[in-house]
């Protein structure tokens, strides 16, 4: 049972890591004016949100493979420690620089910690209650996210942006104190293992991933372009060489489109690189075409984590044979969103573009905590650590992506805060039609990983 053997403190356990790593990530929208205004350096802006995004990826990407060589205790401390640094050293900043810098870290430990919440979520507990578990989890991820910005306006608000740092920093050190009495029980290490962390590999994911991240920030479409096809190229070098090493940091063939686990990843990817669009120049969009408020179309993008949250718990206590109803509905639920929204976004309504906000995030989240199942259970037991460690690595790469993308054409569009409202119907309808390929991919391999 999910209380008992002392199972629902580690899982809140857990969840406080998701906590961190969400609320923090999108605190941010809401902080960077002020923060910019005290300590200047607009033109390394980007950076903060690039190199927390490089963080995230590259740490969890590595953290099914610390967990092997440390066990969950020690390396949840570890990244606990990254994290809390980078909040200080983000609250002392007098310059952009060493804020970049503990956005930096931020972003390491964030990204280790969210890995280690699906590591933790699949070895920690009785497989009988893993989509119970990763459905918990994920809640936790639409709640921080949702309260992030409101957390950020408030310390906004009364003038005192170091503060929300400062109080995430004491949460970081609760977190590792907590860390070692709640998990001694499986503080041992999965095996011995000799060989060093694959530094040169994670170089070059590190590379692909900051070339894709800023990719879309430049004004000049061949540049954006070369640089994304660079960074596509350079990402699809480093799984290659991956999947050849006997030190692999994914699981091998984990992107395989023929088996379940690679099923799984691809549809998971497909459908976020997909949507990303949405939430990334939905807000914008909807205050230049309809005049709504900022604070209004946070609200509006926030129901995708609402109805993400509220529908994997829901599901999460179905039975086993109805799994693969609720796979496929899910990828019907975030088809007919993105489609809808395809010719919502330019001409509105917002009721309607709120509706099928809504149910975009019910259909992940009716989907996702079944997939990550399936993803993690079809493969051996020696490969599951990485591969319940894979699935936010992937999410957050194939983010990366689709706002990569999003930038090229919203850029090649002319389109920024001053645009007309004809640019800004045409940026609406082109950033959200160009990803239906990708929709289609994410039905197939939805239909595949639920036979």
């Amino acid at each position: 049972m999910l209380y008992g053997e002392g199972n629902i403190f580690r899982l809140l356990f857990l969840c406080f890591g998701v906590w961190l790593y969400a609320a923090d990530s999108t605190l941010i929208a809401t902080l960077i004016p002020i923060v910019v205004r005290d300590i200047g350096g607009i033109h390394l802006l980007s950076w903060a949100y690039t190199l927390f995004q490089l963080g995230s990826v590259v740490t969890g990407a590595i953290a099914g493979l610390i967990v092997i060589r440390v066990g969950i205790a020690k390396s949840e401390i570890i990244v606990g420690i990254l994290y809390l640094l980078g909040c200080a050293i983000s609250a002392f900043a007098n310059d952009m620089p060493t804020f970049v810098l503990g956005r930096l870290l931020q972003g390491m430990g964030g990204g280790g910690l969210v890995s280690l919440a699906f590591i933790g979520g699949a070895s920690m507990f009785p497989k009988k209650l893993l989509v119970r578990v990763i459905a918990i989890i994920s809640g936790f991820w639409g709640i921080s996210s949702l309260c992030g910005p409101l957390i950020g306006g408030f310390f906004a608000n009364i003038g005192n942006w170091r503060g929300a740092f400062w109080a995430f920093c004491v949460q970081g050190i609760i977190f590792v104190v907590m860390a070692a009495p709640l998990l001694n029980r499986f503080a041992q290490v999965e095996k011995k293992i000799t060989s060093t962390i694959p530094l040169a590999r994670l170089c070059i994911l590190g590379l692909s991933v900051l070339l894709i991240c800023q990719a879309g920030t430049f004004s000049n479409i061949v540049i954006s372009i070369t640089i994304c096809i660079v960074g596509i190229m350079i990402l699809v070098f480093f799984i290659k060489q991956d999947s050849l090493s006997r030190n692999s940091i994914f699981p091998r063939g984990i992107l395989n489109p023929f088996s379940y686990a690679g099923s799984g990843l691809l549809m998971i990817s497909s459908f976020f690189m997909a949507t990303i669009s949405f939430t990334v120049y939905g807000p914008l969009l909807m205050h230049i075409l309809f005049g709504v408020s900022p604070l209004s179309a946070g609200y509006i993008i926030a129901l995708q984590s609402i109805g993400w949250t509220v529908l994997s718990i829901l599901s999460s206590g179905i039975l086993e044979k109805t799994e693969k109803i609720f796979i496929r509905l899910g990828a019907l639920f975030i088809s007919i969103s993105s489609v809808g929204l395809v010719f919502t976004m330019p001409m509105g309504p917002i009721w309607l573009i709120s509706f099928f906000s809504t149910i975009m995030g019910m259909g992940f989240g009716m989907s996702w905590s079944f997939v990550s199942k399936r993803i993690i259970t079809s493969l051996p037991e020696n490969e599951r650590v990485q591969a319940s460690g894979s699935i936010p690595t992937f999410m957050r790469l194939s983010m990366a992506l689709g706002s990569a993308f999003s930038g090229i054409i919203a850029n090649f569009s002319g389109f920024s805060e001053d645009s007309s409202i004809f640019v800004a119907r045409n940026v609406a309808f082109w950033c959200l039609f160009s990803f239906l390929p990708l929709i289609i991919l994410g039905i197939i391999f939805a239909w595949r990983i639920s036979k």
